[in-house]
């Protein structure tokens, strides 16, 4: 499913196919994006003292409403990346932090994004509720998968159904039900009562457009991942439209290793090697909460997982090729080079695992460590010679295909 046929030429041609226009999502969209762009022209322009106060509050709840988006509802709610939640963390998530990003209640969101995900495995592409590849243009797709798809009611569908239910968690269930009152107290109450008693309607005004600013940085952080990032990038995945981009998009990252989890997607990480590290700060709030046992049993990808998805990806890139004899040897090459490489991933695996079952037992750790180290070395030769094949299999269909 990375390159599906696309479905429709124009968004008109949705309503025939049992789209409805969301008569409460347009409105509430367009008017809190017009008066966030207003809060923040006046802000800037005028001296009412609050401009810094104001700036602190969005950034903060952006920052917030944008973690509690990519940490909980989308990895340990929608993906499972963890096996146990504590009740404190879904208690903080739920009746706060996801509230912030005004994206619709957990169990709604996951259960979207779940079907997102589906299509990559059954390739029912007309499910993908923020498809970026549904249109015959760029144009179009770019704006249904950033924004136009909240503009539209949704058909029910089976899957949507069963992905829904699957969200049960108590607190989540709850959330879902009280979503609207949660909503309208963070959002609008809380800044416009807070902002009203220090400074009167200066006050109000100021912090409920600090709010509104706050609200659509998230909304955006999370839309771009789900347009840019299926549409632009450096890396195709395997088994979807997304793309690694290696650019820091929005505050967390998200984005930035996006065919990694496409590929991959119930891992707590959202990309491998290190530049997965370094463009992933949610995966260090992950971390931080496993530290504090509020989440256990992280899940990801092994070595050797990671080592097929790449090695899948480069072979994507130069089989099918116009045959001759000199091809074939390569490719035949390079499927050994692979074989090789898998295996010395999986050595080097076996062998972590070993030392951890024998750290008792001093003299076999002395020589296991010395293993490890070898499988190490192997592991990482393999790699380079299977990189190295690849590559001049690549440099020679040119000349011979």
């Amino acid at each position: 499913m990375a390159n599906p046929k696309p479905l429709y030429k124009t968004f008109r041609e949705l309503f025939s196919h049992g789209f409805k226009i969301d008569w409460v999502n347009v409105p509430f969209i367009v008017i809190t994006h017009l008066l966030a762009l207003s809060a923040a022209i006046w802000m800037a322009v005028a001296d009412t003292g609050w401009g810094y106060i104001a700036l602190a509050w969005a950034l903060t709840h952006a920052l917030i409403g944008s973690l509690s988006t990519t940490v909980y509802t989308h990895r340990l709610i929608a993906h499972s990346a963890a096996k146990h939640v504590s009740y404190p963390v879904h208690l903080f998530f739920c009746l706060f932090g996801q509230v912030l990003a005004v994206q619709a209640s957990v169990r709604k969101w996951a259960a979207n994004h779940v079907i997102h995900h589906g299509v990559d495995r059954h390739g029912k592409h007309h499910l993908d509720p923020y498809s970026a590849t549904w249109f015959h243009d760029g144009t179009r797709n770019l704006l249904w998968s950033h924004i136009v798809t909240y503009f539209f009611d949704h058909p029910d569908s089976v899957e949507y159904e069963r992905a829904y239910k699957a969200k049960n968690h108590p607190v989540i269930v709850w959330q879902d039900k009280f979503y609207l009152p949660l909503m309208i107290f963070w959002i609008f109450l809380l800044p416009m009562g807070i902002g009203f008693y220090l400074d009167g309607f200066v006050g109000m005004f100021a912090l409920l457009g600090a709010s509104l600013i706050g609200m659509v940085l998230a909304q955006h952080n999370t839309w771009t991942v789900n347009s840019i990032t299926h549409m632009w990038g450096f890396t195709k995945g395997l088994r979807s439209s997304a793309v690694n981009n290696y650019v820091w998009m929005g505050p967390l990252g998200e984005g930035n290793h996006h065919g990694d989890h496409h590929d991959f997607p119930t891992d707590y990480r959202n990309g491998f090697g290190v530049s997965g590290w370094l463009l992933d700060p949610t995966r260090y709030v992950i971390l931080g909460l496993k530290s504090l046992g509020l989440v256990k049993g992280l899940r990801r990808a092994s070595k050797q997982q990671e080592a097929e998805i790449i090695a899948k990806r480069k072979l994507a890139n130069v089989v099918g090729q116009p045959r001759s004899p000199l091809i074939e040897q390569l490719e035949h090459k390079v499927e050994q080079l692979k074989g090789e490489w898998l295996d010395a991933v999986q050595r080097f695996e076996q062998l972590k695992a070993e030392s951890k079952l024998l750290e008792k037992a001093s003299a076999r750790r002395i020589e296991l460590a010395n293993e490890i180290e070898h499988a190490r070395k192997q592991m990482k030769l393999k790699r380079e010679a299977f990189m190295l094949s690849v590559k001049s299999l690549r440099y020679q269909i040119p000349v011979y295909g």
